[in-house]
């Protein structure tokens, strides 16, 4: 961007700070710029016009003002305020979470059309309150991870080269080798899980390349959720189900163990989603 003008953006407000008495940082997600902060004056008074506009979660049409490194909230079109998430507190700290997490996946002056649209069809769906939302939090962990360069090899065994790693005798189950971001059959997995439980106390397990090793169980109906929600088109991505509760919880908690190791690094507000859920 120039080092002054005026040019207006779709965005999404995915983090908001204090700043001095009345004024507001914002972070806004937007297509063309990736992450952009946002100094929004007088954002913290009641009766300023950028109150609304400068709240989390809002996503709006916004004139921006650009000076220097510094840019200035000028007006702003209210497109979707979702009101709903502060209706209910699990929502809020999910959306919280998809939120911190779309701001780890982009750059600023980077485009992030993807990852904002994942975000605003994520946050659509948690306000709908149709899905469950260990269905939506996996459905983006995963999705964002083939966004951000780990998509998953979701076909034969990665170690012997068995065609499709679900073994029948094993009952459909094999293993997702997290590091090599790969699936593992259950015969090669328990020779590598034998292995690393002959390690000394302490020690962190790794394959033979040296890469760390961490093996998620998944059966068939969590694989083949795992390669609908990378294939599906934007629009019909939270087009499917899991009816089983065991499986909405792996596919959940895999996608969270999945996505945070590659991009080592874990979220506060992850850790508080999964305590209110938990309760």
């Amino acid at each position: 961007m120039e080092s002054q003008r005026d040019f207006v953006t779709d965005g999404l407000v995915v983090r908001e700070y204090e700043l001095g008495e009345h004024d507001k940082m914002l972070t806004l997600l937007t297509p063309a710029y990736g992450r952009i902060p946002v100094i929004a004056k007088g954002a913290r008074s009641l009766r300023n016009k950028y109150m609304t506009p400068a709240r989390l979660f809002t996503y709006a049409n916004y004139e921006l003002h650009r000076r220097g490194d510094m840019t200035w909230l000028r007006s702003a079109e209210i497109i979707e305020p979702f009101p709903q998430l502060e209706r209910e507190i699990t929502r809020l700290y999910l959306a919280q979470y998809l939120a911190d997490l779309a701001c780890e996946l982009s750059g600023e002056g980077e485009p992030a059309v993807d990852i904002l649209r994942l975000t605003l069809n994520s946050l659509y769906a948690v306000c709908r309150g149709v899905k469950d939302q260990r269905l939506i939090k996996g459905t983006f962990e995963w999705r964002a991870a083939g966004y951000s360069g780990y998509l998953p090899e979701l076909g034969d065994c990665h170690v012997c080269g068995a065609a499709d790693a679900r073994s029948k005798d094993d009952g459909g189950i094999c293993y997702l080798d997290v590091m090599n971001g790969a699936l593992m059959c259950a015969s090669c997995a328990a020779g590598r899980m034998e292995r690393d439980s002959a390690l000394p106390p302490g020690a962190i397990p790794v394959d033979d390349d040296g890469v760390r090793s961490i093996l998620l169980p998944l059966d068939r109906a969590v694989i083949a959720a795992i390669k609908y929600v990378l294939e599906a088109l934007p629009e019909r991505m939270f087009a499917f189900s899991l009816s089983n509760e065991a499986d909405l919880d792996t596919f959940s908690s895999a996608g969270s163990t999945y996505i945070t190791h590659h991009l080592e690094r874990g979220f506060a507000s992850l850790a508080l989603y999964n305590e209110i859920m938990n309760m």
